[in-house]
């Protein structure tokens, strides 16, 4: 019996003085994402070697992760056999390009498909957008709306290049196919616009297509009125 208690007093020795510690990057073990890897959580997550393994908090590590990677969720573990950390992400995708207004300018970003901003500087650990799509103009406000845009992107029927928000919150559309799509500011009409905009990008003439200059004004979408730009004389 003294043996046994001799035996496990001295491993729990080792485990305490030399096992549970955070010696170098091979202990920690990063799934979910192909761009964020090992060594970008300990350079987000300041990270240094050694550390004593019980002593590191996982949960503050979770938070710095958040703030400053692309990253929708994060769940970090310490793992006492072998002794390291387990560090699960859920990264978000940008899928716009943003700007918005600042005190000191314009602040470049990125949009993720839920229209939440996130950092440029945060967005460059991360993918790239697989367009050249921009939202100019993000507001916090009109988050939702702008959410909404990017979910039916892909069913405008006309290639959707620029979301623009004004000053004044009213929100317009730039297309390859219709030009300028002023929808206005009334979000409660928004689904309704962007099916009007799907419809018409099925039923207007050819020749009303590609025109430089051309202005829709989807404000009223049972009644959208078409501008053409005036002929040079």
């Amino acid at each position: 019996m003294l043996t046994f208690i001799s035996i496990a007093a001295g491993l729990g020795w080792v485990l305490l003085s030399q096992g549970w510690s955070l010696n170098n990057a091979k202990q920690i073990h990063v799934q979910g994402s192909r761009n964020i890897q090992t060594n970008t959580v300990i350079k987000a997550g300041e990270l240094h070697f050694p550390q004593p393994l019980l002593g590191f908090n996982p949960k503050e590590l979770e938070q710095t992760l958040l703030r400053k990677l692309p990253l929708n969720s994060v769940v970090v573990q310490r793992r006492l056999l072998p002794p390291g950390i387990d560090v699960a992400v859920q990264e978000r995708k940008p899928v716009a390009y943003a700007l918005r207004k600042r005190a000191y300018g314009q602040e470049q970003g990125m949009v993720d498909s839920t229209a939440m901003w996130i950092p440029l500087n945060v967005a460059k650990q991360g993918e790239r957008p697989s367009t050249n799509l921009t939202v100019e103009g993000w507001t916090a406000s009109k988050r939702q709306a702008i959410s909404q845009v990017l979910e039916q992107r892909n069913q405008l029927g006309s290639p959707l290049e620029r979301i623009l928000v004004a000053p004044d919150g009213e929100l317009s559309l730039q297309t390859k196919t219709l030009g300028l799509i002023q929808l206005g500011s009334n979000s409660t009409l928004l689904k309704e616009q962007l099916e009007t905009v799907a419809q018409l990008s099925k039923t207007l003439p050819s020749s009303f297509r590609h025109k430089t200059g051309t202005t829709i004004d989807m404000s009223d979408p049972s009644k959208p009125e078409l501008q053409m730009p005036q002929p040079s004389k």
